[in-house]
């Protein structure tokens, strides 16, 4: 388990590389008509630097290796950081937070008990009263 808790640093610096890449590769990937070039205002020539098609394999099984790779890395991550929490719960507190003491101000009294303050009651209220059907 120290192994693993180990890892946390360099996995987490790992996902950070791995994330944006992985992103890119899947901006750089061509939609259903048009590239990434002719989107940004490139002709869209059918000349590509690895010929036709090529490129786009080449990103497709890039995208796929990365996107395993960040999927393992997080799920890696992911049972390190559970580890970690249930690894701290249950642990007991050496001290506590806050020394009990008797409240500092007092509690009054319910009204109508003995030494209670008296309150007059209600004034009645100017409302008229409901009409009655006969």
């Amino acid at each position: 388990m120290e192994f693993l808790l180990a890892l946390k640093v360099p996995l987490i610096i790992f996902q950070v590389v791995v994330s944006p890449i992985l992103v890119g590769l899947i901006l750089l990937q061509s939609g259903k008509g048009d590239d990434l070039g002719s989107a940004l205002g490139g002709g869209g020539g059918g000349s590509t630097v690895l010929g036709t098609g090529g490129a786009s394999k080449v990103l497709v099984k890039a995208t796929v290796i990365f996107a395993v790779i960040f999927m393992i890395n997080s799920i890696a991550l992911a049972k390190i950081f559970k580890l970690e929490s249930s690894s701290s719960i249950g642990t007991s507190v050496s001290e506590p937070l806050a020394p009990a003491s008797a409240p500092t101000t007092p509690v009054p009294a319910p009204i109508g008990a003995e030494g209670a303050p008296d309150i007059p009651p209600p004034a009645p209220s100017a409302a008229p009263a409901a009409p009655t059907n006969p």
